[in-house]
């Protein structure tokens, strides 16, 4: 396929600027290659559509646009990525770009852990009380890429798998343990040790904001 006939099959009414725009064109520039293949070719859009991506974060790109082109529980609309897992709860990336490195994901509202991922995470695991129920501060978690060598595109794939398989984001959000602050005594939970301090009188021991801030009295 050549470029100009690539063009032909262009939705022009699609915003140029938008993250939809940058996987439609993908596509369209790739769709002369077996469904198997990966996307070989980089569309020749200006500067002034999504984005300027330095050649060898291309591949990268390409990878995720595909998965999101191709995969049947994801949908694009303007700059907006929704993921449904497998289990049937859709999520959303908003605000998606080529200079997008972090993502904020919702992995559920809902207090108790549904009962087949609480098994699946004490398989994973061994049993653990912090795989029954997701608290208020770990109902968000962020996903990303660290190293800024590493195409954000294969960063956003990856994200998006997790999204798409119906555990992984619970199991993030259930790796925290039960706190105590050494000086006021106020509970909580905090991210990591997962499982740990549960017990009464046995909560892992740490210092929490307001009393770092504080001087320490007798």
């Amino acid at each position: 396929m050549t470029d100009n006939s690539a063009w032909d099959d262009v939705n022009w009414d699609l915003d140029f600027e938008s993250f939809e725009w940058m996987v439609h064109l993908a596509a369209c520039f790739n769709s002369h290659l077996p469904t198997n293949l990966p996307w070989a070719v980089w569309p020749d859009w200006s500067t002034d559509m999504p984005g300027f991506v330095v050649d060898d974060h291309r591949p990268g790109w390409l990878s995720a646009l595909r998965l999101v082109h191709t995969h049947p529980r994801i949908a694009v609309a303007g700059n907006s990525i929704t993921v449904t897992d497998s289990r049937g709860t859709a999520r959303v990336l908003e605000d998606v770009d080529v200079s997008s490195r972090w993502w904020h994901v919702d992995v559920c509202s809902e207090w108790n852990v549904p009962l087949e991922v609480v098994a699946a995470l004490d398989a994973r695991h061994g049993p653990s009380p912090s795989h029954r129920f997701v608290p208020g501060q770990m109902e968000q978690i962020c996903l990303g890429v660290d190293d800024d060598v590493l195409s954000y595109g294969l960063g956003l794939a990856v994200v998006l798998q997790a999204m798409l398989d119906g555990v992984v984001l619970f199991d993030k959000a259930t790796d925290f343990h039960a706190a105590r602050c050494r000086f006021c005594r106020e509970t909580t939970y905090r991210q990591g040790l997962r499982g740990q301090g549960f017990e009464p009188g046995k909560e892992v021991v740490f210092t929490c904001g307001s009393c770092t801030s504080e001087p320490v009295t007798n």
